[in-house]
């Protein structure tokens, strides 16, 4: 998250819990951005930056396969998590080794249940409707033809199966997904074996060169998060 690069870990922390609490269309809003705004970066070396979320996702998104990790691959949900947890994965362009991925979150709530075409209750619903422009196929038909867009898509190895998230659902036996064939965003068994795809937060631009002053949008969200975490702390004293 981008916030580690300008604030002290506790405050960095307590923010990060209050954006999970109210939403990121709440911290977007806030700071006057919208969904629609999204631009993917190829930094080189199989890395892709998203500059609205702040977070680069790997080139390859099936990269658990092609590394040789699961043949098939899927994993199960704590096997994909313990994956991208452990990964080290080196930037071929310059020879940075990033070890701090994970899954992509969603927003534990009902409310992210279905087609959320403005991708704002997860990552992987953003990338799937705001990013790469697909459009939700609502007849969940599996011979229906594969979703395309004209917005730019850099990745390779995306499969037309379903992602996990790494958040769980209210039920502790089943964790968030979204279907890269339909859009959907469901909850599975845990045990199921799904596609992974890693993402970590942050530019991985920010950590070949000298630190920079943040962009306008960034100031904005910057800006956003504090302003949400004083309210949130305000309603917690007043209690």
């Amino acid at each position: 998250m981008i916030l580690r690069q300008f604030l002290p870990p506790e405050m960095t922390n307590m923010i990060t819990k209050y954006i999970r609490a109210a939403g990121w269309s709440t911290v977007l809003m806030l700071a006057g951005m919208s969904a629609s705004q999204a631009t993917l970066i190829d930094r080189g070396g199989g890395l892709i930056y998203d500059d609205v979320l702040n977070v680069t996702w790997l080139q390859d998104a099936g990269y658990v396969e092609s590394s040789g990790y699961a043949s098939s691959g899927s994993l199960t949900w704590n096997e994909a998590v313990n994956w991208a947890s452990s990964l080290a994965y080196t930037d071929t362009a310059t020879g940075v080794i990033y070890d701090d991925w994970r899954l992509p979150s969603t927003i534990n709530n009902p409310s992210s249940l279905g087609y959320d075409t403005t991708g704002l209750s997860s990552e992987l619903a953003y990338m799937y409707f705001i990013n790469l422009g697909y459009a939700p196929n609502y007849s969940h038909d599996r011979f229906a033809p594969a979703p395309t867009s004209d917005a730019y898509n850099p990745f390779i190895n995306l499969s037309t199966r379903a992602y996990w998230s790494g958040t769980l659902s209210d039920n502790p036996n089943r964790a968030w997904l979204v279907h890269f064939h339909f859009g959907s965003q469901e909850t599975n068994a845990l045990n199921d074996g799904l596609k992974v795809w890693a993402v970590r937060d942050g530019d991985v631009a920010g950590m070949v060169s000298a630190p920079s002053v943040p962009e306008p949008g960034t100031m904005g969200l910057l800006a956003a998060t504090l302003a949400l975490g004083a309210g949130f702390r305000r309603r917690r004293n007043r209690a």
